[in-house]
């Protein structure tokens, strides 16, 4: 039986325009109501993350830059932190300025964004903010994550640092068939699958008692622990590989699908 569901976010519960379908969110909002916790694990940073899980109703705690924070929603308790190597951030960022690549590095309570094109800096939320120049940041402080967007920047990032770095970074490449190519960057023992136990400790759930749906590499970490795991149908085949069960797209509803087959039968 079921007792708790961890869902990623892009490319999972949301669709490829980055909407909330209306049978995902009746799905998700039907196993919270028979007492089945539903656990948000995505590359996103917390306040990102925290405005899908409070359009649901979800008050278990965010697993965060693929399990890089673990952090509860209502107090914003930490229950993991995991920062990068400073050094290799401030060489990260510095390449990235160069190539002004597309860029996210999350420090502390904001994350700051090189886009593509242009941005109305007035109307983004209080915790996401334009910097062009983010190495010069990163040199007050440890960043929780880089994100990089690209496969041109994917590949030169990853080519670059992890020969050095690889000890003490872990480099998420993820290639999803409805998202762009990107890279998560953080502390080389930041993985979903360890966040998935300390969250399910923290609820009293035997992570074996769990379901894992997702669609990237990230994920796979989280499939290794529990005990039923669903990859959706546009995950690379890898991902596809290491799931018990594969669902439909994210754009027909995949997460709807699953939880009506494993937690709403």
């Amino acid at each position: 039986m079921i007792r708790l569901v961890a869902l990623d976010i892009d490319g999972t519960l949301l669709d490829s325009s980055n909407r909330l379908t209306d049978a995902n969110a009746a799905a998700v909002r039907q196993a919270v109501e028979r007492g089945v916790p539903v656990v948000l694990a995505t590359s996103r940073w917390f306040y990102l993350a925290r405005r899908t899980a409070d359009s649901l109703g979800l008050t278990t705690p965010l697993i965060c830059h693929n399990g890089a924070l673990v952090k509860r929603p209502a107090d914003e308790h930490e229950l993991l932190h995991l920062r990068l190597d400073q050094r290799f951030a401030h060489e990260a960022t510095t390449l990235g300025d160069e190539r002004q690549y597309a860029m996210f590095t999350t420090l502390d309570h904001v994350t700051y964004m090189r886009p593509q094109g242009n941005v109305d800096p007035q109307r983004l939320p209080p915790d996401l903010q334009v910097a062009r120049r983010q190495a010069e940041l990163v040199a007050q402080g440890a960043p929780t994550a880089i994100l990089v967007f690209g496969e041109e920047a994917v590949d030169e990032m990853y080519e670059t640092f992890h020969g050095s770095y690889g000890q003490r970074v872990n480099f998420s490449r993820n290639y999803s068939l409805t998202f762009p190519h990107y890279l998560v960057m953080t502390h080389a023992e930041a993985d979903k699958g360890r966040a998935l136990e300390l969250v399910c400790r923290e609820l009293g759930v035997d992570p074996k008692d769990a379901l894992a749906i997702g669609d990237s590499q990230a994920d796979v970490a989280m499939f290794r622990v529990v005990g039923c795991a669903v990859a959706m149908g546009n995950a690379p085949e890898p991902v596809r590989q290491a799931a018990a069960a594969v669902a439909p797209v994210n754009d027909e509803d995949g997460v709807a699908w699953a939880l009506r087959r494993f937690v709403l039968p």
